[in-house]
């Protein structure tokens, strides 16, 4: 395969966000796209005594840091705020502190209500967000963290024990199904997503088997995570881990990603050093340009 080309392979998508626009990219480059999204997001916003509390703890007390780490958590928060009617309210407060978007996403949600995202940690992770607070003193600092649908400790436990005192709230969680709340959300984000069906993710799964997929893209932690979950339910996961290893070159758009891939006992193959869908295309193109790829790819065992 030379030059940037995907021609002959089908690329196998498990995002639900963005599925779209990925696969008409991996088609700009002459391959063949596979959506079969993996994950999707839910909400209880509108009817969270939680929330409430969460957004009238950002608006009353003065914070000294707030960390977004995903962009529909800001779309759902701001959405949840004008219900509450504390939307303006919301805002100013947000003008009044240092504001720390996880990566551009949640960086670009926050500039459609205007607010600043003051830092964006260069490892678009928790553990980046901790490295870049801990260059500050957190003795006595109030922070507010809004989560994505993954939860990790480790970044409470880290700043309650440089000394900060951290609000954490989630605004969605991930699920197997994509529900009308969570498609409102990326709808408002712009998203045409692709709902993801238990039963398709098991065809996918039987056709990574069978070395139709020469490659898979996953685009979040979430992604990953889901299909192994639902190939360990169906008692397939060793076999799929046996062909995505072997057969299949496996692409992470992030470290975040990869590493929960790893975490399931899988090579990453790519991953492009800007962590957008445009890079790691081309990051698996500039991959199949190489005279000696280590894997027999799209050939089952």
């Amino acid at each position: 395969m030379i030059g940037l080309s995907l021609e002959g392979l089908t690329v196998g998508i498990t995002a639900s966000r963005r599925a779209l626009e990925l696969a008409h990219l991996i088609n700009n480059f002459g391959g063949t796209p596979y959506i079969s999204p993996t994950v999707g997001i839910e909400t209880s916003m509108d009817a969270s005594k939680e929330a409430a509390d969460f957004i009238k703890k950002l608006v009353e007390e003065k914070l000294d840091y707030v960390v977004f780490m995903t962009g529909p958590g800001v779309y759902s928060l701001m959405s949840a705020a004008k219900k509450l009617e504390l939307e303006r309210d919301l805002v100013e407060a947000l003008k009044q502190v240092i504001v720390v978007a996880r990566s551009l996403k949640p960086k670009i949600a926050l500039a459609h209500y205007g607010i600043k995202t003051d830092v964006v940690p260069e490892e678009n992770t928790a553990d980046g967000i901790i490295e870049l607070l801990k260059k500050s003193n957190m003795q006595g600092k109030k922070i507010g963290v809004l989560w994505h649908g993954s939860y990790f400790p480790v970044l409470k436990n880290e700043m309650s024990a440089a000394g900060a005192e951290v609000f954490e709230f989630s605004t969605y969680s991930y699920s197997l199904d994509l529900k009308e709340s969570g498609a409102k959300i990326l709808e408002e984000m712009g998203f045409k997503s692709v709902y993801p069906e238990q039963a398709k993710v098991i065809n996918l799964i039987e056709a990574i088997n069978n070395g139709l997929i020469h490659a898979i893209t996953f685009t979040s932690p979430p992604s990953a995570r889901d299909l192994f979950k639902i190939a360990e339910d169906h008692k397939i996961k060793e076999p799929l881990l046996v062909s995505l290893n072997n057969n299949v070159i496996v692409v992470a758009i992030g470290p975040s990603t990869k590493k929960a891939l790893e975490e399931n006992k899988v090579q990453v193959d790519v991953m492009p050093e800007m962590y957008k869908m445009g890079p790691m295309v081309k990051a698996l193109t500039n991959y199949l340009s190489q005279s000696y790829i280590p894997k027999r790819i799209g050939k089952p065992r």
